[in-house]
C-alpha cells in the first residue's frame, strides 16, 4: 500500500509540477535525459589510497560509519517535505547516553552521503549542503575521527539537473563518481547510477576490479538495484540490473546499500542482501553501518530524528 501510495503521489507530484512550469527548475532539456553521459563520468574506477580517514583502522578494529541518504537541499517545505532539521540530527548524533557514556558519533569512522545532495543540481544548494551539513560533520572531532568525520559522496540523479555534473565534481570529496578503498578485510565500492544506469565502461572496470580483489565487499550506489520490488525508482535496465547482481554475487558482495526511493527497503538477494536507506528530508533518517573488520561482518541500525 505505501508503495503504490508513493508512486501515485509521484505521478500527480509530476503532473502537477508540469502543469505549473515548476519543471523548468530543474532544466527542462535535462529532465528527461543528461547531457552528460555516464560513460562520460565514470570511465575509470579511482583507487583511493592513504586515506587519513582509513589510516588507522585495524585488522581487529571495531568502528561505525555514519550513512544518509537524500538530503535534497533546496526541496525543504513543499513537495511533501517538512523543514530542514540538520540540527536536530547533530544533536542526536552527540549527546551522550547515560547507560553508555558514549554518543554515537565517538564510535563512527567516516560517512557516506549517497546522492541527491542538491534538488535541481544549482551550486547555491550545494554550498548550502556544504555549510550545514558536511562542515558540521568534519568539525566533530572523535578519538575514531581525531582529524573530523570524513564523508564520501556519491552523485545522485537530481544532483545532475541544471548541468549540475560540472559544479558536483568540483565541490565534492573524492571529485569523482565511481571510486574505491580498502579497509582490512572490506573493499568499499562506489558506483555512479545517477543516470539510472552505470553504462558499459563502469560495468566493465567494476567486474574487472571485482574480480581480482579477493577482499569482502561493500558496494554504494544512489540508484537501487530492486528496492523489495519498488521498481518504478530502481534500475529501469533489467539486463543490466542482472549483470550487477552477477558480479556482486560472484565475488564476495556482502552488502548493496543505496537510496533514491526515500524508504528504508531490504531486499535478499541471495549472496548478498540490497539496503535501500531512509531519506534525511523526507523521513528525517539516516544509518550507522557497525563493521567488525575482525570478524568480517557487518550490521545496519537505521534512526530516525
Amino acid at each position: 500500500m505505501k508503495k503504490a501510495f508513493v508512486f501515485a503521489a509521484a505521478i500527480s507530484s509530476f503532473i502537477l509540477t508540469t502543469s505549473s512550469c515548476k519543471l523548468s527548475q530543474y532544466s527542462l532539456s535535462e529532465a528527461f535525459s543528461r547531457i552528460m553521459k555516464v560513460e562520460l563520468r565514470a570511465q575509470k574506477l579511482l583507487v583511493l589510497n592513504n586515506e587519513p580517514a582509513l589510516m588507522d583502522i585495524t585488522d581487529n578494529d571495531e568502528y561505525d560509519v555514519l550513512i544518509i541518504a537524500d538530503p535534497h537541499f533546496g526541496n525543504e517545505n513543499h513537495e511533501g517535505n517538512g523543514p530542514r532539521r540538520e540540527n536536530d540530527f547533530f544533536k542526536q548524533i552527540t549527546t551522550v547516553d547515560p547507560e553508555t557514556g558514549k554518543a554515537i558519533a565517538d564510535n563512527v569512522q567516516f560517512a557516506i552521503c549517497i546522492g541527491d545532495i542538491a534538488e535541481h543540481g544549482l551550486r547555491k544548494e550545494s554550498i548550502e549542503y556544504k555549510i550545514q551539513f558536511e562542515s558540521r560533520l568534519e568539525s566533530i572531532k572523535t578519538l575514531k575521527a581525531p582529524e573530523g568525520i570524513k564523508i564520501y559522496n556519491i552523485v545522485g540523479n537530481h544532483d545532475l539537473y541544471n548541468s549540475g555534473w560540472t559544479q558536483w565534481s568540483e565541490l565534492f570529496y573524492p571529485y569523482t563518481s565511481f571510486y574505491k578503498f580498502e579497509t582490512p578485510t572490506f573493499s568499499w565500492y562506489f558506483l555512479d547510477s545517477a543516470s539510472g544506469t552505470i553504462g558499459g565502461y563502469q560495468m566493465e572496470a567494476l567486474n574487472d576490479a571485482m574480480s581480482e580483489d579477493p577482499k569482502k565487499k561493500i558496494v554504494i550506489s544512489h540508484i537501487p538495484l530492486y528496492a523489495n520490488n519498488f521498481l518504478y525508482f530502481s534500475m529501469q535496465n533489467t539486463q543490466e540490473r542482472n549483470k550487477i547482481v552477477n558480479i556482486c554475487a560472484n565475488n564476495n558482495t556482502q552488502a548493496f546499500i543505496d537510496g533514491h526511493t526515500h524508504y528504508y527497503e531490504v531486499s535478499d538477494l541471495g549472496k548478498f542482501t540490497e539496503f535501500t536507506m531512509p531519506g534525511m528530508l523526507q523521513v528525517y533518517g539516516y544509518t550507522v553501518l557497525h563493521v567488525n573488520e575482525a570478524q568480517g561482518t557487518y550490521s545496519l541500525e537505521v534512526k530516525y530524528f
